[in-house]
């Protein structure tokens, strides 16, 4: 790739040019000058050029006393340069600089140009010059496997016990019906419809690029964050199974569709629920896990905040504390000695009494219905080694169940690469094709 030059808006000076260009120690001498920045431009600039040398110490200390703690702890900055690195490659410039003023916040929007693309970031500056928040801004942007001209999509609501969640059928554009369905179930926590974290849309992704290759398939909001679910009652029926069958009645009576090729396919958590979700079906034609876990779901929550704690050279104070105290409350989850109401793991009570009350495993095994089960080998939230492997081995050789591994995809089948960090999910990028081959391959020989 060519280099472009970086544009600036005129108040930047010219000590703040990327050290790509040679002027490091112009920008050292600048940016340690008693006074600070000039400008919120300015500030917002000389930010950028310490992420970009992995001066997150130093970049911390431009922000304001007072959020200092929450936005720019150093482990946190550090993270979330490698979520820009570990979709877009080596950072080259600064390509295009954005103000908005806002009373007394300013917005300093910097479009990042990488080595696999462009990306934006936002930095909030006050009117001290001092950074109050950054983060990462891309918008979402459909694959280009996607073909619109191919996919009717319709907004519906889903009545389910005790509120209402808004969704949406894509299905095949030419109409000629009998066409295979395809539900979508969500990971664990606050989850939309589109399963949107900034600059990605995961479930639009496989929503549209099946109904593109000719599969129908409703996703919906899920119950949390669209209804008010108490403590005692959030068990994994309430809050996944209950309404993924409302769905698939739903899709099962929509026009196009072949009622007698329905699939479910769960992501992370809603992977694991998929096969209680078939078996109080009972009439489902395929059961698939995308990054489904399997060990014991409170050892995996913990590990996975281990890693998150780990990844990087600089501790985030905000997630070790977190570590420190979930690592304490593992033992009673453990022992099974809590209450329903009691939040443990970021979970009440009653969702780890239903886990453990579940045989997912077990429930699999006993399914009349074929099973699919795909892995990325960059997931630091589900692996090959500790789910993947537990799955093939409780359904051993003689079941119907086919697995699929992918090099370089993290836990939304993302591509990347170097350390997979959670804010990797926030940067512009799309379900990697060949899971939608894959996926629409194996549902269409149903």
């Amino acid at each position: 790739m060519t280099p472009r030059r970086r544009t600036l808006l005129a108040a930047v000076s010219t000590a703040t040019a990327s050290t790509v260009a040679g002027c490091a120690d112009l920008l050292a001498r600048e940016t340690n000058d008693e006074s600070g920045p000039d400008s919120p431009e300015d500030a917002a600039t000389a930010f950028l050029e310490d992420l970009e040398n992995e001066r997150f110490e130093r970049a911390s200390e431009r922000f304001a006393s007072d959020g200092r703690d929450r936005y720019g702890d150093p482990g946190r900055l550090e993270r979330l340069w490698l979520g820009y690195g570990a979709v877009g490659g080596d950072f080259e410039e600064i390509a295009e600089t954005a103000v908005t003023e806002g009373g007394s916040r300013t917005a300093v929007d910097l479009t990042l140009a990488f080595a696999r693309g462009d990306h934006a970031c936002r930095v909030i500056v006050d009117g001290d010059s001092r950074l109050r928040n950054v983060g990462i801004a891309d918008e979402y942007e459909r694959p280009s496997y996607v073909d619109s001209g191919a996919v009717a999509s319709e907004d519906l609501t889903l009545a389910v016990d005790g509120c209402s969640l808004s969704g949406t059928v894509a299905t095949p554009a030419d109409g000629e019906g009998g066409a295979p369905g395809v539900v979508l179930v969500h990971d664990s926590g606050p989850v939309t419809q589109n399963a949107a974290r900034g600059g990605t849309q995961a479930f639009t992704d496989l929503a549209e690029g099946l109904a593109t290759q000719g599969v129908a398939t409703l996703r919906y909001d899920k119950r949390v964050p669209a209804c008010e679910v108490e403590p005692a009652e959030y068990t994994l029926d309430r809050v996944t199974v209950d309404d993924a069958l409302v769905a698939i009645e739903r899709l099962r009576g929509t026009d196009g569709v072949d009622p007698d090729r329905i699939v479910v396919v769960g992501h992370g958590f809603g992977g694991r629920a998929a096969p209680r979700i078939a078996a109080r079906d009972g009439n489902l034609a395929g059961v698939v896990g995308l990054a489904a876990p399997a060990r014991p779901y409170h050892e995996l929550t913990l590990e996975q905040l281990e890693h998150k704690v780990s990844v990087g050279s600089h501790e985030w104070d905000d997630l070790s504390a977190v570590y420190e105290q979930w690592t304490d409350e593992i033992e009673p989850v453990r022992s099974g000695e809590y209450g329903s109401d009691e939040m443990l793991l970021g979970k009440p009570g009653a969702f780890w009494e239903s886990l453990e009350a579940y045989d997912h495993l077990g429930t699999a095994a006993e399914i009349d219905a074929p099973l699919y089960f795909l892995q990325g080998k960059r997931d630091f939230q589900v692996s090959v080694g500790e789910d993947l492997e537990r799955w093939q081995a409780e359904l051993g050789d003689g079941s119907d169940a086919t697995v699929e591994t992918y090099d370089g995809l993290d836990h939304l089948f993302m591509p990347g690469e170097k350390p997979s960090v959670e804010f990797a999910y926030f940067v512009r990028n799309n379900v990697a094709g060949d899971v939608i081959d894959d996926l629409a391959g194996w549902i269409g020989g149903l």
